[in-house]
């Protein structure tokens, strides 16, 4: 039988469920488009077998899908690709407000007896705990208000980029459903589907929000204490080291040698601190533990010590950008004064396109890079440490326009 709406409602009211008479509901005006409801009722008729396979109950799903069609809203940033051109600097600064950092404190003192309880439980740092929360939605003021069932089933159902993930995330969205920790119109948040408070992905709040206040349900959207206890949660869960912190500003020594970079990232600490890496605030640096030295704007920039805490923060948000931010925001909370080190009057950064061209080129010339993806990673910046060194540039791992040019021309 060809699939054209007629047939999709036709098999759907053979069902004998209310999800027939919602489908009905679908074909009325004010849809995306005639193909993208064809799509989506299709999406969601062939999706019920998937799903009460994996326990979902024939009420919670067409409760789940009562009332709701395509959402054009997110057809259309879903089909954006924006230009990341913002420096590190321009990032960080617009996180690190006299508000926000304000706000953080007063956050501490409002919810002190559940950090406590957060700190005891998970290991995890209160503060950044409360800075991850901050970035992520505001302390819960800007937790976003898509239907994140409407929107995962758009995602799957209407657009091109990775169904199959959204269709996945969609069966998860059901079993919270389904274990009743939220009713269906209740679960809002990105129109990517990342979910109230903390933005997890379905995926991701089954595997760590928890029930933190301990009255039966894992409420990241309305209840703070599951939000501070899921997020130290997720951080334990992803090598929280406790008692240690995410990592240091630091001074370089004035000849410092850039090319002991590569050899010594990943390293014990104490190998850093006989290269000459200090403190800026004159107390010594942790006896034990691996770190790294990351130069956010090259060699004219702050210098930052980390560890393995800054690793953990970084699963949250896979961006340096992120995660410095997330650190920085939770030093200023705790008391800790503004940077020393300044950063670069004229910073300048690649866009993604350039970033792709630089992997391209330094793949070409025989260095590592097994991922070309436009975003610079620990591979990406060793590999242009080496170049530079090379070349007779400051091998700090830092891709400029210049440095880029220069590569370029490379032979």
């Amino acid at each position: 039988m060809p699939c054209t709406p007629s047939n999709v409602i036709a098999r759907t009211m053979r069902l004998g469920s209310v999800l027939g008479l919602v489908i009905l509901g679908l074909t009325l005006p004010g849809l995306a488009s005639p193909a993208r409801a064809d799509s989506y009722l299709t999406f969601v008729t062939a999706l019920w077998p998937r799903a009460e396979k994996a326990g979902i109950s024939r009420e919670t799903f067409d409760a789940a899908f009562a009332g709701l069609g395509v959402d054009p809203k997110v057809i259309s940033l879903a089909g954006t690709q924006p230009e990341f051109n913002q420096t590190i600097r321009a990032y960080v600064d617009a996180r690190l407000s006299a508000d926000r950092i304000a706000q953080g404190r007063a956050m501490a003192q409002r919810w002190k007896s559940w950090l406590d309880k957060a700190e005891e439980r998970y290991g995890v740092d209160r503060y950044v705990i409360l800075a991850i929360w901050s970035l992520e939605s505001n302390y819960g003021a800007s937790p976003g208000n898509s239907d994140i069932i409407r929107s995962l089933t758009t995602l799957a159902c209407c657009t091109a980029k990775r169904p199959d993930l959204f269709r996945d995330e969609l069966i998860d969205a059901l079993k919270i459903l389904q274990e009743h920790d939220i009713t269906p119109r209740g679960m809002t948040g990105s129109w990517a589907g990342a979910l109230g408070q903390v933005q997890f992905m379905p995926s991701s709040f089954l595997k760590y929000a928890v029930d933190m206040d301990g009255d039966g349900k894992r409420d990241i959207w309305n209840e703070e204490p599951d939000v501070i206890g899921s997020i130290a949660n997720y951080l334990k869960l992803h090598d929280w080291d406790a008692g240690k912190r995410w990592g240091y500003e630091v001074k370089l020594p004035a000849k410092f040698d850039f090319t002991a970079i590569n050899a010594h990232d990943g390293g014990l600490v104490g190998a850093w601190a006989k290269l000459g890496v200090a403190r800026v605030d004159g107390k010594p640096l942790p006896e034990t533990g691996k770190a790294w030295l990351f130069l956010p704007a090259g060699a004219k920039g702050p210098a930052f010590l980390t560890f393995q805490n800054y690793w953990a923060i970084k699963t949250y948000n896979i961006s340096d950008s992120y995660t410095l931010s997330v650190g920085l925001l939770a030093d200023r909370i705790r008391g800790i004064p503004s940077l020393q080190g300044r950063w670069p009057a004229q910073e300048t950064t690649l866009n993604r396109a350039q970033i792709t061209a630089m992997q391209k080129k330094l793949k070409t010339l025989g260095y590592p890079i097994e991922t070309i993806d436009g975003k610079i990673g620990p591979a990406a910046r060793a590999a242009l440490r080496t170049w530079q060194a090379k070349a007779g540039l400051v091998a700090d791992g830092y891709p400029t326009p210049a440095v880029l040019q220069k590569l370029s021309a490379t032979p």
